[in-house]
């Protein structure tokens, strides 16, 4: 095998595509565009023979482009099999497409050529030709992948899972290779989303863990909205309204709320929404009811003077312990590790049906639906606690959902309002999700009466 993956061009009609394993190509149209657009980043895999190895939807949309020659990268499968692979490849630091290419081709030509569950057969040169390498084929971190040099296989003697051996024998762990394959994968399936991200791993500039999570976190985001296109005209969520709370809130009725839990915006030029924020809790909370909001550390004196020029009452600062990572306050050199929910009431005396522990462990959030999301712990615990079954619960700054998610799971009505479009989608998708999966009969928004 040479010493780089020359990406020269063949004939697109001297390729020879055996059965293939996929059958659904996707969007072969967004593809061909994307090539337009930026080029082919990543050419096809052939082997020795002309046949394909990796890189069929590329050649489709070559074809639709009416493109006769196409990128390839040749890959001599015996050379890698009985070892030579390492010598030339020791002084090549392979980037990820390039590593998912090689583990492909190999993976196909074991499965096809074992004798046995993972023992290929012995290839017909004699074993005094196969190399004994000792080190990894490519400058990868050993420690950081998890593969010491002592592990790496020969792939005419190896014992046990093919994947498990293959990834050994490219330098990195079977997980490490699966998520370079995801992030591959997405890149070809949506390169206007995805693209840059792989060139970014490839050069290093981003690592695989990241991109990986990265690359997670928008399909689940997809889903969401799937879902809530899905239930555009579903009748269950007509107290989710898009828009500022300060001109939505005046549809709810005065008196008519019995929980107010939200999370504002926290910088300081947000300060007014928590003045706002206050004129409208005291109009519409009940008698006895609860506003708790978080609020950022240094404006706790700004937020309370806010509140009580209303003519609430402070109760209480409940502490929420963070489990990390943990932000930096640069200015008063402090790592933050909890963050203060603000309790105000409506009254002299909370209508509470049970006590609110003051310090509640919160968990990292996956912040999927949005940057801001928040762990649902904190919402079940003060929801649950200050509120029965069948009372409502307002969140006027509802972003992805939580509070939402939280009062429908414990059956409470809920009333929610959200002035980004976007984020209002994902909201809303997650609270009829959650309608469905609790069969929270009594928590149906719907069922505020207005």
């Amino acid at each position: 095998m040479a010493d780089k993956l020359l990406a020269e061009r063949i004939s697109i009609d001297s390729i020879i595509v055996t059965d293939r394993t996929r059958k659904d190509f996707g969007d072969i149209k967004s593809l061909a565009e994307s090539i337009i657009t930026v080029g082919l980043m990543q050419p096809i895999v052939i082997n020795e023979n002309n046949e394909l190895v990796d890189g069929q939807r590329r050649i489709l949309a070559y074809e639709q482009l009416g493109k006769k020659e196409i990128p390839y990268y040749i890959i001599d499968l015996e050379q890698i099999v009985l070892g030579e692979f390492h010598a030339n490849s020791n002084r090549k630091d392979f980037t990820s497409s390039e590593r998912v290419a090689i583990s492909s081709a190999v993976e196909q030509y074991l499965r096809e050529y074992s004798r046995g569950v993972g023992r290929p057969k012995i290839n017909k040169k004699a074993d005094e030709n196969i190399i004994k390498d000792s080190i990894p084929s490519h400058n990868y971190n050993a420690t950081d992948s998890g593969i010491s040099n002592n592990n790496v296989v020969n792939l005419t003697t190896f014992s046990g899972r093919i994947k498990d051996n293959v990834s050994r024998y490219l330098g990195v762990t079977r997980n490490t290779l699966e998520k370079e394959k995801k992030i591959i994968e997405s890149a070809e399936r949506d390169p206007q989303s995805f693209e840059n991200l792989r060139q970014k791993v490839d050069k290093k500039k981003m690592s695989v863990d990241k991109g990986f999570k990265i690359i997670q976190k928008r399909i689940k985001r997809d889903q969401i909205l799937a879902v809530a296109k899905s239930y555009v005209s579903n009748p269950r969520i007509e107290t989710l309204f898009h828009g500022d709370f300060r001109k939505e809130s005046k549809k709810i009725p005065d008196g008519s709320v019995d929980l107010i839990y939200t999370d504002p915006p926290y910088h300081s030029e947000d300060i007014l929404l928590y003045r706002d924020l206050a004129a409208a809790a005291f109009r519409l909370l009940k008698d006895g009811g609860s506003l708790v909001t978080n609020g950022n550390h240094c404006l706790i004196p700004e937020i309370t003077k806010y509140m009580e020029d209303t003519g609430l009452t402070r109760q209480w600062v409940l502490a929420v312990k963070l489990s990390g990572p943990f932000a930096h306050f640069h200015p008063k050199k402090v790592s933050i590790k909890w963050k203060p929910l603000l309790w105000f009431i409506k009254g002299n005396k909370p209508d509470a049906p049970d006590y609110l522990s003051d310090f509640i462990e919160s968990k990292v959030p996956e912040k999927i639906s949005h940057e801001y999301e928040q762990s649902p712990i904190e919402a079940e615990h003060v929801i649950s606690r200050l509120t029965l079954e069948s009372h409502t619960v307002f969140d006027p700054m509802m972003g992805s959902g939580t509070s939402g998610v939280a009062a429908i799971k414990l059956t409470r009505k809920f009333i929610g309002i959200e002035i980004d479009s976007v984020e209002f989608e994902k909201a809303k998708a997650r609270i009829i999700r959650a309608i469905e999966v609790y069969g929270a009969t009594k928590g149906v928004p719907s069922q505020v009466d207005f």
